[in-house]
């Protein structure tokens, strides 16, 4: 009887866990044609965001790189460089990038998006930065990472909202040198044909599109759902939906949206896979705060964004972002959340993605580089909330996606053995 006892704890414990029980590759596996890889790169400096889509196009999101001579960048609030300070944060994502390449294949970005103006997601300027030795440009985030491997067409949110940054970095270029540095990277490679740059476009399904052989994965595409603050209206003659203040009315400074509201997102689909990112926008706020109605984007993209079955963590999980509105419309079945300061996730955003009345299916959270900090302030919750807190993250969706995987790797070296494997996860019902 004991013996039968055991046997059945013992089943019961392999049927009610996510993480595979066999021995793990030493390396992650190398992309094969038909999967879709998305790596969520850890290394402290920023959000970096690299996928091989389904014949080979690459795609990059982001390539954040803090300032490292900041005095809280180097204290306990900040997660520290992985896997070391050996190279800076662009160097290391381009070693990272480099690594999952297939054998053979060109070192090469096909697209890149950067998804807006903050120098976690596009890279700062700091004092001693090292120059390119092809332009006039510094070396920190996407510029280092462009300069490293060419990317051959880069997205962003364009220039000209809320006011014209071009002409008010003219008035006062002490406030806008990190973005001068990007156009400075951005005109010497147009110039060299060596890159174009375009404006993301809201609802279109034509920016980004598989390269090598489109004709193979018909049910694949990736979709702009907002950007600037304006949001896809879902097609046919529906309009696109925007709260934000017009062009006079951001005139007045107090009055201007900010950085992470204007953040790019987009739904990659893969037959019944759905997986939506966008970066740093927030939710509503309570009443006291007196925000205005352009400050909450969520409220706005969820019905039009639907049931995903990934998702990343909006803002970082910072307090103002993943509402109980928009957790109960996407209802993910994973979220990833990229971690690089003391107050990712807030407390009660937390709770938030974990409560199962919001929505009861279950769950799993995945964090690239949780602090100490967290786990003091938010304690137990936070321990028990995550699959893992500390690494590198890849999302790999199978052909055709009806199931995908989440395997996180070692990022304390370069070698980068995998230390979990979560799944099978199924895809929903593609709604659209």
């Amino acid at each position: 009887m004991a013996r039968k006892l055991l046997i059945g704890l013992c089943l019961f414990s392999i049927l009610c866990t996510n993480i595979y029980s066999q021995n793990p590759q030493k390396q992650f596996l190398k992309w094969e044609k038909g999967y879709l890889d998305i790596h969520f790169i850890s290394t402290g400096a920023g959000n970096c965001i690299f996928s091989m889509l389904p014949d080979g196009t690459t795609l990059l999101i982001d390539a954040g790189e803090l300032d490292p001579t900041s005095p809280r960048v180097l204290s306990p609030r900040n997660t520290r460089r992985y896997p070391d300070y050996s190279k800076l944060g662009f160097q290391w994502q381009a070693d990272y990038i480099k690594s999952v390449l297939p054998n053979g294949a060109a070192c090469k970005i096909d697209y890149a998006l950067i998804t807006h103006y903050h120098d976690d997601h596009f890279g700062s300027f700091y004092p001693g930065m090292s120059k390119s030795s092809k332009g006039d440009y510094y070396l920190s985030g996407i510029t280092g990472v462009g300069d490293i491997i060419p990317i051959r067409n880069l997205l962003d949110r364009g220039c000209t909202y809320p006011i014209d940054l071009k002409k008010a970095a003219k008035e006062k270029p002490a406030s806008y040198l990190a973005l001068a540095n990007y156009w400075n990277y951005i005109d010497y490679n147009v110039k060299h044909n060596e890159m174009s740059h375009s404006e993301f476009m809201v609802g279109s399904d034509k920016q980004i599109v598989l390269l090598n052989n489109k004709a193979a994965y018909p049910d694949f595409k990736i979709r702009v759902i907002n950007a600037n603050g304006v949001v896809w209206g879902g097609g046919g003659n529906s309009p696109n939906i925007t709260r934000m203040p017009t062009p006079e009315a951001v005139m007045n400074e107090k009055k201007r949206p900010d950085e992470n509201t204007l953040s790019c997102g987009f739904m990659i689909q893969y037959g019944k896979f759905r997986f939506y990112t966008a970066a740093d926008i927030h939710g509503p706020q309570p009443s006291y705060f007196n925000m205005p109605d352009w400050y909450d984007v969520e409220t706005v993209v969820a019905p039009v964004v639907g049931e995903v079955d990934v998702t990343t963590a909006n803002h970082h999980a910072n307090r103002d972002a993943m509402s109980e509105f928009y957790l109960s419309i996407l209802k993910p079945r994973v979220i990833i959340q990229e971690v690089w300061s003391s107050d990712h996730p807030g407390h009660e955003t937390l709770l938030r993605m974990t409560s199962k009345s919001i929505w009861p299916e279950e769950r799993d959270l995945f964090a690239t580089n949780m602090l100490e900090a967290n786990k003091l302030v938010i304690g137990e919750l936070l321990e028990r909330s995550y699959q893992c807190t500390q690494s590198h993250i890849v999302l790999r969706v199978n052909p055709n996606g009806d199931k995908y995987f989440v395997y996180t790797l070692n990022n304390n070296d370069t070698i980068r053995e995998i230390t979990g494997v979560y799944g099978p996860y199924y895809s929903k019902k593609n709604q659209n």
